[in-house]
């Protein structure tokens, strides 16, 4: 939506085709049990200074939805949930000596002021935090984080991602009124009312390009002719969907690697966290089964977003990353509902069964690509083997690895790609 609406801005005439009833993506929303607003299976928000967004907003007239918010975030930590929101709450996080504070204090300060990036994508997070806030702060503090956001790849992230956590943060937060769901469609509106063609439920088969024109084929036998064609999807899909590719172009993007995603969305009957909003559980163990909780973060919605919008019931979310090969991905509902609740449970034992009104499952193979040191060598170029066809995803938004916010971005720069290539 973004680069149609950028296209649209320069006179060309645009056409987006999405497999799905609905737009949005991994941001989409779905409604159930008489909700008056509908839910992401995958939780979303925006930080409060993620300016494209809200300009995306603007330009569609949907800035009005956008409400701000300013939600607790806690850490467990010791067996109790504390809060992690404040500078003094970051600086009493138990186990670390007063030299270790300041150094860390020092750090973090650093990384939210500095502006260049470029040269921490050069070392490790895991060899820079190290050496610039001490073994014990990183062990404590950032190693649980980073083994529970990568698993295996923990050691290998580079610096300049960290950063981009740290400086993009927010306490306050954004949220768009009616869910995600509701801002997508405010959009596809806008985008209808100025004359883009925006088709639901056509899944792609495969995309050919004779050099100069290019057919997009699809499943339902049917295709159509463009002048270029930008696909906004994961490597594995881009690569299987687009005929004609280079074999250097399909290797360099079959080595791209990527994080997958589990998400047990719950309704339940009662609060599980009181006040949290967003808990970051620890890890030590690579393996997601062998540490004490099988989710890295609990997320209760309705903490942020006022229960009278889901008929005075609370919205929980279990989630974590997991290797996009992982066995444990392709578990069954029953076993990943059997196992979450199991957590939920352990963090508030008086959780019972008759507490869910409504649970929902939820995963992908593509949630956040993997930045290994001197990312940038490997970063994808909008433009591919195949003349007039471009890609866009997750893989370029760099040195962030997600993000709606990002995405928007994105979507200007292959626009502005195109731009310059006709």
């Amino acid at each position: 939506m973004s680069v149609a609406s950028e296209l649209m801005k320069k006179g060309f005439s645009v056409h987006i085709f999405e497999a799905d009833s609905k737009a949005g993506g991994l941001a989409k929303g779905i409604k159930f049990l008489d909700h008056e607003w509908a839910i992401e299976p995958f939780y979303h928000h925006w930080f409060n200074k993620e300016k494209s967004i809200t300009d995306f907003a603007k330009f569609h007239s949907s800035a009005d939805l956008i409400k701000t918010y300013k939600p607790t975030t806690s850490f467990l930590a010791n067996g109790g949930i504390r809060s992690f929101d404040s500078p003094h709450h970051l600086f009493s996080y138990p186990g670390l000596s007063v030299f270790d504070r300041y150094k860390l204090g020092i750090s973090l300060a650093q990384l939210r002021t500095r502006k260049n990036w470029e040269i921490l994508e050069n070392v490790t997070a895991e060899k820079w935090l190290i050496e610039n806030m001490g073994r014990k702060v990183y062990q404590i503090m950032w190693k649980p984080m980073l083994v529970g956001k990568w698993g295996k790849y923990y050691r290998e992230i580079n610096m300049a991602w960290f950063w981009a956590r740290i400086h993009s943060r927010t306490k306050k937060l954004m949220y768009p009124e009616g869910g995600f769901q509701n801002f997508s469609d405010s959009i596809v509106d806008s985008l209808k009312n100025s004359g883009v063609k925006i088709h639901f439920n056509q899944e792609i088969q495969s995309i050919t390009t004779n050099g100069e024109k290019v057919n997009v084929n699809f499943k339902a036998n049917n295709t159509h002719e463009f002048d270029a064609a930008v696909l906004t999807v994961g490597p594995r899909l881009f690569l299987s969907l687009v005929d004609g590719l280079s074999s250097k172009f399909k290797k360099k993007i079959g080595q791209l690697k990527s994080m997958g995603a589990i998400c047990g969305l719950y309704v339940l009957r009662k609060s599980l966290l009181n006040k949290t909003y967003w808990l970051n559980i620890p890890a030590d163990n690579v393996d997601i089964l062998k540490n004490d909780f099988p989710f890295i973060v609990l997320v209760e919605h309705t903490n942020m977003i006022s229960t009278k919008h889901y008929n005075g019931q609370h919205i929980v979310y279990c989630g974590n990353y997991i290797d996009a090969d992982s066995e444990f991905l392709n578990s069954s509902n029953e076993n990943l509902d059997k196992t979450y609740f199991a957590g939920m449970k352990s963090l508030n034992p008086t959780l019972s069964e008759s507490d869910v009104v409504y649970r929902h499952i939820s995963r992908t193979k593509y949630a956040s690509p993997v930045f290994f040191t001197n990312y940038s060598k490997d970063l994808p170029k909008f433009s591919t083997s195949c003349k007039n066809i471009y890609w866009a995803s997750m893989s370029h938004v760099y040195p962030w690895d997600r993000g709606t916010n990002y995405a928007v971005d994105i979507g200007k720069q292959v626009a502005m790609n195109i731009f310059e290539s006709n």
